[in-house]
């Protein structure tokens, strides 16, 4: 699996897999919430853990996978903690590097919020990979009543991402046969970005095209409702780890509005 494919869904026969559109985007958010109002950092290392863990073992993705798929945002997020324990002040003082102190409460704050965002990456990282679009955008129509153009916007939205990826892994192999060399540094990079605009733009219009197109000649829209040979359903199994999401949310909060959480362990920048 390359790197510019990584957000992208493939089939398999896991826990997740096998799970309904609807109970996956239900996680999805519960995670994101979950991580959102956790700001300390022992709260975020289970969190992360639990997705780490979902991953691995419900998801089936490979260390290699996940690596490829999140280094990059790791890379960012590693850079996110360190200038934030560098700069946050506090009153607790952990070490010194070269005369500078290093608070533990600038530590514990910069590290949750680092996790925070790496945990979101890879929590939505799973749920791509493991979630068909047509499913989803079935779902949302047969059991949230969304309309059928609103789900197929996100159906669209999510096919058309890895679309894009391998367009510009094209755009990059024929400029190369071209003799068009890659440079490094930020500079390059820039470069690289104005030189596959252009094509990947021109690209883009032509496939929305041919796709407003193709939905014409089926006459999509045409009616008010859609119906569907398959859906997807919830089982048992899915409404038990909805009502245990939203319990663990319910819980969370209630916590932290009562104070309880500042109670149990708190560092927090003034």
């Amino acid at each position: 699996m390359r790197r510019s494919t990584a957000f992208q869904f493939r089939a398999g026969g896991s826990f997740f897999h096998r799970l309904d559109p609807l109970t996956k985007l239900a996680w999805l958010l519960a995670v994101s919430l979950l991580a959102f109002g956790a700001y300390i950092a022992w709260v975020q290392i289970l969190i992360t853990a639990a997705v780490l863990f979902t991953a691995l073992a419900l998801a089936r993705l490979s260390p290699a996978e996940i690596f490829r798929g999140t280094w990059l945002f790791g890379v960012a997020c590693v850079s996110f903690f360190l200038i934030q324990t560098l700069t946050l002040p506090g009153t607790h003082v952990a070490f010194h590097i070269v005369g500078h102190p290093i608070y533990v409460e600038s530590a514990d704050y910069a590290l949750a919020s680092a996790l925070r965002i790496y945990t979101i990456i890879l929590s939505t990282l799973v749920f791509v990979r493991s979630t068909d679009p047509r499913e989803l955008a079935i779902a949302l129509v047969t059991q949230m009543h969304i309309p059928y153009r609103i789900a197929y916007a996100f159906f669209i939205a999510l096919r058309i991402i890895p679309t894009i990826e391998e367009e510009i892994k094209t755009i990059r192999a024929a400029q190369l046969v071209r003799g068009v060399t890659r440079k490094g540094g930020l500079a390059g990079r820039i470069g690289e970005a104005k030189r596959y605009a252009m094509p990947l733009l021109v690209g883009s219009l032509r496939r929305a095209a041919m796709m407003v197109m193709s939905m014409e000649a089926r006459a999509f829209g045409a009616y008010p409702q859609r119906t569907f040979i398959e859906a997807p359903r919830m089982t048992a199994v899915s409404i038990t780890m909805c009502v245990v999401m939203l319990a663990l949310i319910i819980a969370w909060y209630t916590a932290l509005s009562l104070g309880y959480v500042h109670s149990v362990y708190v560092f927090a920048p003034a």
